[in-house]
C-alpha cells in the first residue's frame, strides 16, 4: 500500500538584501538567496480566488499552498518557490505571495 505524505513539497522564499553604497558612491546589489521555510503541499486554485494588492490591482491566485501550523508567516509580496526536493533543484512553481492565512489547525498561502 502506498504511503500518503501530507506535505510532499518544500517551501522556500527568495531573500534579496538591500543594495549597498561603497565609499565612492557606487551602488552594488547583493546576491539573492533562497531560504527554506517549511514542508508544504501545492494545489491548483480551481476557484480562482482574487486578491486586491497595493495600488488597487486585483490578481487571481493560481495555486494554494497548504502548510503546517508551525510554518513561519510569509509576508505578502514575498517571492515564493515551491520545490519537489529539499535542494530546491526541482522547482515546481514560483510566484509572489498574494495572501497568507494562519488558521487554527494549518496555514495557507496563495500564489
Amino acid at each position: 500500500m502506498a504511503k500518503i505524505v501530507q506535505y510532499p513539497h518544500f517551501l522556500f522564499i527568495e531573500e534579496t538584501p538591500d543594495a549597498v553604497q561603497d565609499e565612492q558612491g557606487y551602488w552594488s546589489e547583493s546576491e539573492s538567496s533562497r531560504k527554506y521555510l517549511s514542508r508544504c503541499r501545492e494545489e491548483s486554485d480551481g476557484r480562482g480566488t482574487e486578491f486586491q494588492v497595493a495600488g488597487g490591482k486585483t490578481y487571481k491566485a493560481t495555486s494554494v499552498i497548504q502548510l503546517p501550523k508551525s510554518c513561519p508567516t510569509v509576508s505578502k509580496g514575498a517571492k515564493v518557490i515551491i520545490a519537489n526536493d529539499i535542494d530546491c533543484s526541482d522547482i515546481r512553481i514560483t510566484g509572489i505571495c498574494l495572501n497568507f492565512d494562519a488558521a487554527q489547525l494549518h496555514s495557507r498561502l496563495w500564489l
